[in-house]
């Protein structure tokens, strides 16, 4: 018999699902991937299909196989990461009863205003994240809009918790969601991993329907035949918990000391920095605190949701591309290096579809300064700068949490990450060096590196990992990015002001 020296990570993102088998040192030998719908249906309704994250999952395993020649009896273990704030809902059965509330939608803004005021003081300071866009307010407008389903329920699930409890074959009953995903719950205290069932019976959530609180490196089960002939693998594989997307990029990446930050630039830009305590920002109410995927860890984050869709939009309607690849984000970054530092005085609001860190659902986008003077390059390195203004702010919250520096370096994960000029403004404007992670996808290496400590191993070493080019910051850019932020910053508070006071008004 072949022994099992590998593990199999998935990462289930909002656009792909993405697959990679990994030695048990880390080291990655196959990959996979499969696109996946997302479904815009207007009026803040973004969903998409539990089962299509499942079949996904099984395409891009079996295209790591099958592209590889990789011996699928080596395989000893699999873990699911998965996109964080959406939820879903489960029968008795494991079987889906409504489509995927994903984390895109905003149907649920009225909820966040309404768990705001009445506890939002008391979810910032035992969830670490005050009420927004995320599960909490998702499963508070679930039960409130959609009862006689809710009665039929045996649990909300996350993304990764339904594939994991679909491949181990778990019922309802059985459905988990791990530590990493707490802080979007608003019902649970994240400092002790457990629920906080006093809240949640005063937000309406019946107790039942809240899944077993699992640790990410746990095995909840095995592969059940059905799934491994799916796959293509052996029946009784251990599958582990797993994370969130998040979590796992920032484990994949090897930010797991205090000081070190990791960047996201994915559909969704979030920048983490790691701390060494659970130190929720009750102040200023706009980093999320979340546990690592590993105990003993924390994150202290913020992201703007709607970065992936700003960056298509300047792709589609200032550069003429019919969707946003890798050939349209080369002509973004082209067109921006081509404009000096604070792109001439423009500034582009990239809150599209409602602001997410502080909370502000009504808020939309803007473009500031236009003067005839201006063209397509201004707003293109505009968009790329409001990403790392957002980024300031963040990491500006973060220091004033530790008492000192928090961010000292980046990390760089997601497609975003392989442009040099906006991996050069993101260092620029924060003022530290940016190192993107380079031939790997971190994500599904962390959820490889929960699989390979699920079955008793250490976390492998990662320090070899390979970097690409390394962006330092230039001192010769300082002042026109300190003058640009503050701008951008005094923009900001009267923006979302205006926003909020005339989405009252209507």
């Amino acid at each position: 018999m072949t022994q099992a020296d590998a593990v199999l990570g998935i990462d289930l993102g909002t656009s792909a699902v993405k697959a990679g088998i990994f030695t048990l040192d880390g080291v990655q030998c196959a990959e996979g991937s499969c696109a996946i719908e997302l479904r815009r249906l207007g009026q803040g309704h973004v969903e998409q299909d539990l089962d299509d994250f499942y079949d996904a999952f099984v395409t891009a395993t079996r295209t790591a196989l099958n592209t590889s020649g990789f011996d699928p009896e080596r395989i000893g273990a699999i873990a699911v990461a998965g996109q964080m704030a959406g939820v879903g809902i489960v029968d008795a059965d494991h079987r889906p009863l409504a489509p995927f509330d994903s984390w895109l939608d905003s149907r649920c803004g009225s909820v966040v205003g309404d768990i705001a005021e009445q506890f939002g003081d008391r979810i910032a300071a035992t969830a670490g994240c005050a009420p927004t866009l995320s599960i909490g307010p998702k499963m508070v407008w679930w039960l409130r809009n959609e009862p006689e389903m809710c009665e039929q329920a045996a649990s909300f699930v996350t993304a990764a918790g339904y594939v994991a409890g679909r491949a181990a074959g778990l019922s309802g009953e059985q459905a988990f969601i791990d530590p990493s995903h707490l802080h979007f719950t608003s019902v649970a205290d994240v400092g002790t991993a457990t629920w906080d069932h006093d809240l949640a019976a005063a937000l309406g959530i019946p107790g039942h329907l809240l899944p077993t609180i699992i640790e990410s490196t746990d095995i909840v089960g095995e592969l059940t035949k059905e799934t491994a002939d799916d796959l293509g693998l052996a029946a009784g594989v251990p599958v582990a918990a797993g994370c969130g997307d998040t979590a796992a990029g920032a484990l994949g990446a090897d930010v797991t000391d205090p000081g070190q930050a990791f960047d996201v630039a994915g559909t969704a830009a979030v920048l983490g920095a790691c701390l060494p305590s659970f130190t929720p920002d009750t102040k200023a109410g706009v980093l999320m605190t979340m546990r690592s995927a590993l105990a003993g860890r924390w994150y202290s984050l913020a992201y703007v949701g709607d970065a992936g869709q700003v960056i298509e939009w300047a792709c589609r309607e200032m550069l003429g591309h019919d969707t946003a690849d890798s050939s349209a984000f080369e002509d973004l970054a082209r067109a921006a290096s081509t404009v000096p530092p604070g792109s001439d005085g423009i500034l582009v609001f990239p809150h599209f579809s409602g602001r997410i860190a502080p909370v502000a659902p009504d808020t939309r986008g803007a473009v500031i300064g236009l003067t005839p003077a201006h063209g397509s390059a201004h707003l293109a390195r505009a968009t790329l700068e409001a990403i790392a203004f957002e980024y300031r702010g963040y990491a500006g919250h973060a220091d004033a949490l530790a008492g000192e520096q928090a961010v000292h370096a980046v990390t760089g994960v997601g497609g975003g990450s392989r442009s040099h000029v906006w991996n050069q403004i993101k260092a620029d404007v924060l003022g530290v060096p940016y190192h993107p992670v380079d031939g790997v996808e971190s994500g599904t290496r962390g959820a490889a590196i929960i699989a390979i400590c699920a079955l008793g191993h250490d976390r492998p070493d990662l320090a070899a990992s390979a970097f690409g080019r390394t962006a330092h910051p230039d001192a010769a850019t300082r002042d026109a990015y300190d003058s640009a932020y503050e701008r951008y910053r005094w923009w900001t508070e009267h923006l979302v002001a205006g926003y909020r006071r005339f989405a009252q008004q209507h």
